[in-house]
């Protein structure tokens, strides 16, 4: 199974690689940049991370964009400055050999003008992929005036952006719990990823923020917490990994924390759960829909 986590690049990329590496991870997701503005930090030289991913074990790397911008503005000037901003983070994302630029779809200005809004994220992703790269977009809490939270509305997303391989889904689990989809039981489990499969395509998701949530489900309020802390149920921990062993699908911990010490409990527990599971000895049984192999 690939098991990841999100942590802080401050004493540097190769350090926070190579630390991913020892604590037994496999995937990494990182912010390339500070999250809530100023200028980006400079860069090690294109390609020189390459061989400290590959010595360390990191499979897959994720960069986080940064969340000033709003990709879904209506306002020329606003969006203007988004897709500049994506654009580079793109090529940002390239120069540190990242697999995926992951995106939340932003917010509305004018409720009246929602559709507006969901059209220029699409329009934000196209522009995007005029850099090389590839763009996962991230189901929202439904927080306040967040896009991307109902799956119904991820689905005009991707239809919007067409059948390419460049773009795939990243599925939070705290924010899933957040906008109303329980996560408590194996059934429930299966409910989600079917729903994902039915409005997405189960083929387009390539990673899962697992991640508990500290707010009841359908609060719509945007808090991680601690694995099992909060509403997600164990047995539906163990069915999120029994299938993303299965599906070679990378889970990314996003939970309290900004390095590996502090998320040991939370790999502690997913350790537990799968040697209950009996999960990561690859499965004979998959119960729901496979996701392909990454590329």
């Amino acid at each position: 199974m690939r098991l990841g986590a999100q942590l802080s690049q401050a004493h540097g990329f190769d350090v926070v690689i190579r630390e991913a590496g020892s604590a037994g991870l496999s995937a990494l997701q990182l912010f390339s940049r500070n999250p809530v503005g100023g200028q980006g930090k400079s860069l090690p030289p294109a390609g020189s991370l390459k061989p400290v991913l590959r010595e360390a074990g990191i499979e897959r790397l994720y960069i986080h964009a940064p969340y000033f911008v709003n990709p879904a503005a209506i306002d020329e000037a606003m969006v203007g400055r988004a897709r500049v901003a994506l654009k580079q983070e793109m090529r940002r994302a390239k120069r540190l050999s990242g697999d995926y630029v992951v995106l939340h779809p932003g917010h509305w200005q004018d409720k009246a003008r929602r559709e507006e809004s969901l059209a220029a994220f699409v329009d934000t992703v196209a522009i995007m992929l005029e850099a090389p790269g590839r763009v996962l977009v991230e189901n929202t809490a439904g927080q306040g005036r967040e896009l991307g939270a109902d799956f119904l509305e991820l689905q005009q997303i991707f239809q919007g952006i067409g059948r390419t391989r460049r773009v795939g889904l990243m599925l939070d689990t705290a924010h899933a719990m957040a906008f109303g989809y329980p996560l408590s039981s194996r059934d429930d489990v299966e409910r989600l990823l079917e729903r994902v499969d039915e409005n997405v395509g189960i083929e387009r998701l390539q990673g899962i923020h697992l991640n508990d949530s500290l707010y009841p489900v359908g609060s719509r309020r945007d808090r991680h917490a601690r694995l099992l802390s909060g509403c997600l149920g164990r047995e539906a921990l163990g069915a999120l990994l029994r299938w993303c062993d299965a599906s070679h699908c990378p889970l990314v911990l996003e939970t309290p924390g900004r390095d590996t010490i502090q998320r040991q409990p939370d790999i502690g527990i997913i350790r537990e759960v799968c040697q209950e599971e009996s999960a990561c000895v690859s499965p004979s049984t998959v119960f729901y829909p496979t996701a392909s192999p990454p590329r």
